[in-house]
């Protein structure tokens, strides 16, 4: 098996094939979904590339294929050359248009560590752990054994609506984030702090108002602050890390990614719709039975009939869930959480700029000696419009 391809090096993989790097309209770092963002532009760069218009044809359906779709299509209203090219994709997919698709194809000779997002085991992994992480899940595996069965990564704005696209003047006090930004100054997990006070932009939860199952962030009457009641900080076995701030009640909670420079790049807000504690090994085999259980396959259906589909591995089978291990910090001290997790997406049908995409995070938990299920729905928030100071 070739050696992976690190992030860095992408650039001279495409120039040592003689591949044509996208042109200046392109965002090489963005991911969409769990697709590199350089990949998706070079792969539009370089159609007449055997593979290429086939890669196209068979992720169509993908959400993170129509999320780079969106951005191209926001593009190419200003931009003629990008606009050329994409009618170029769209007659060649409408010439397949009744071939069958593989959810797994990749063009010849084109690596996964090329094509999938550099830090898609921490947004949007590929393929859960199995169990090499120490978790002990030794009770709920012997359970399951019995029984039976996303605004998307937040938009790029144009310069003029670069603090989330929103039609309100930005909170004053993001301010903070961009000074930290500018000064190169690093925001690490020991920041973030039981009791510290969260500024954050009310926008998006006021334009996806009855379009999702997301409830606003409770706070007094005309606040935008909240206090954090709890700080977890979650890794996986793939080395993945996220911070999670924990408003009081347990009425949700904000879920940063970090970049390599410790800034906040991703934030999804989640809040709690659902929570179910399965009684025997029949139930939790519902949930987590590797051959069929709810956590893991294809689409997740929530009780008001509406389907998701999986973001992290998406495919026609159903996947192991992703083992998180989560340390949570609270006033009285520390625990750990330990939970198996998949997380699905569907689109919201609402206009730019309002959430484009709406989540359902669904995890078997245990703690402390207990288990239980529970659902959240989330949607993209613009970490720009946080203040974390």
């Amino acid at each position: 098996m070739p050696a992976p391809i690190r992030p860095a090096d992408r650039p001279a993989w495409y120039a040592q094939r003689a591949w044509q790097p996208p042109p200046t309209y392109a965002a090489p770092r963005r991911s969409f979904g769990i697709w590199d963002g350089l990949f998706l532009w070079a792969m539009l760069s370089n159609l007449g590339r055997p593979g290429s218009a086939d890669f196209f044809h068979n992720h169509r359906d993908d959400a993170g294929y129509q999320q780079w779709r969106a951005e191209a299509d926001r593009q190419a209203q200003e931009n003629a050359d990008l606009k050329a090219r994409l009618d170029a994709l769209d007659q060649q997919l409408a010439a397949r248009s009744d071939q069958p698709k593989d959810p797994t194809y990749l063009p010849p000779d084109v690596p996964e560590s090329v094509a999938l997002a550099s830090a898609s085991a921490e947004r949007t992994p590929t393929l859960a752990g199995d169990g090499d992480d120490g978790i002990p899940w030794t009770l709920i595996a012997v359970l399951a054994g019995g029984a039976v069965v996303g605004w998307a990564l937040w938009s790029r704005r144009r310069a003029s609506g670069a603090r989330g696209g929103s039609t309100v003047n930005p909170i004053s006090s993001a301010v903070n984030m961009l000074r930290n930004k500018a000064s190169g100054e690093r925001y690490t997990p020991d920041r973030f702090r039981v009791g510290m006070v969260m500024t954050f932009d009310p926008t998006p939860f006021i334009l996806a108002a009855g379009a999702t199952k997301v409830a606003a962030p409770a706070t007094d009457a005309g606040s935008t602050r909240i206090s954090i009641e709890a700080v977890g900080q979650v890794s996986n076995s793939q080395g993945g890390q996220l911070t999670r701030l924990y408003l009081p009640a347990q009425r949700g909670m904000f879920q940063l990614h970090l970049d390599q420079g410790g800034n906040p790049d991703e934030c999804r807000f989640f809040a709690p719709i659902d929570q179910v504690t399965p009684a025997d090994p029949g139930e939790w085999g519902v949930w987590l039975s590797p051959a069929e259980g709810l956590i893991g396959w294809p689409q997740f259906q929530t009780k008001d009939g509406k389907l998701y589909d999986r973001v992290w591995a998406p495919g026609p089978n159903r996947t192991p869930p992703l083992r998180l291990r989560e340390t949570v910090e609270t006033a009285g001290g520390s625990h750990v959480l330990q939970s198996q997790a998949m997380l699905y997406a569907a689109p919201t049908g609402l206009a730019d700029p309002a959430p484009q995409t709406e989540y359902i995070l669904v995890s078997a938990v245990e703690s402390g000696g207990s288990a239980w299920v529970e659902v959240s729905a989330g949607i993209d928030v613009n970490p720009a419009m946080l203040s974390l100071a």
